[in-house]
């Protein structure tokens, strides 16, 4: 964990109330694992107090790439920064997906669940086969979607809800006779939590490794605040922060 100041090089509008953000950080980037997140302020000053979690969308050469949404003050006060500005930060934080090599994957994102599993998918694709299912509620929240075509996937499969570009349905549609069909071995999802659980189900009498990292409300992002709690099936707890963000889907007690 490091914790340090950012250079803002880009704070981009991709419509919908999407940004992406890179920042100058190579101390970070160096230390990055896939699925792994940050704690960032969101302006100058003390207001709001806390930082706000942001996962990694990549991180290449001196650039940490961040996808967020604006949903509250904080990613509001955010979306204001202009390039220059410098914001303090505090990553990388968390475990990450587990390091694979010579496996057959399947990557499931929806909505923002993209960030995380973008950086997982441009590194895994060198020793893996991967097969990447982005969905969303239409075209225009299907974001960067085009990233996807220069790395190198075995297969991109686009999903929108009211069929505006790619199948129309939901990204979990037909989802085991995909992973029959194609031997996949390991997947790694990302999304809202209905769409996890959803996963969770049916993956749950499919033979291999499903994994999935999850969002939650933090305060501290290093396991001090128990403000992100995760209710698990030995009935322990677990920190999304600290011992997360991924975690075994089958793992988690899902509520009824």
């Amino acid at each position: 964990m490091i914790e340090c100041q950012v250079a803002v090089l880009e704070n981009r509008h991709l419509g919908d109330g999407f940004f992406l953000l890179d920042v100058a950080a190579p101390e970070i980037v160096g230390e990055t694992h896939p699925g792994q997140f940050v704690m960032l302020s969101t302006g100058p000053g003390y207001d709001p107090l806390l930082k706000r979690p942001f996962g990694i969308l990549d991180a290449q050469g001196d650039t940490l790439s961040l996808l967020y949404e604006v949903v509250g003050r904080g990613t509001r006060q955010l979306s204001e920064v202009v390039p220059g500005r410098v914001l303090d930060l505090v990553g990388p934080l968390g475990n990450g997906f587990p390091e694979l090599s010579d496996k057959r994957i399947l990557m499931v994102a929806g909505g923002r669940g993209f960030a995380p599993l973008f950086l997982s998918a441009r590194l895994m694709a060198q020793n893996n086969e991967v097969i990447f299912r982005y969905g969303a509620r239409s075209q225009a929240q299907l974001k960067l979607a085009d990233w996807l075509d220069e790395i190198g996937l075995q297969t991109v499969e686009l999903f929108t809800e009211d069929g505006s570009v790619g199948q129309k349905g939901r990204v979990d549609d037909g989802l085991t006779d995909l992973i029959k069909k194609q031997s996949v071995e390991v997947t790694l999802s990302c999304g809202p939590d209905a769409m996890l659980k959803t996963l969770a189900r049916l993956l749950s009498g499919v033979d291999g490794l499903h994994y999935g990292s999850f969002e939650a409300l933090m305060g501290c992002g290093i396991g001090i605040c128990h403000s992100c709690a995760l209710a698990m099936k030995d009935g322990t707890y677990r920190k999304v922060c600290s011992d997360g963000p991924v975690f075994p889907l089958g793992a988690v007690a899902w509520p009824d």
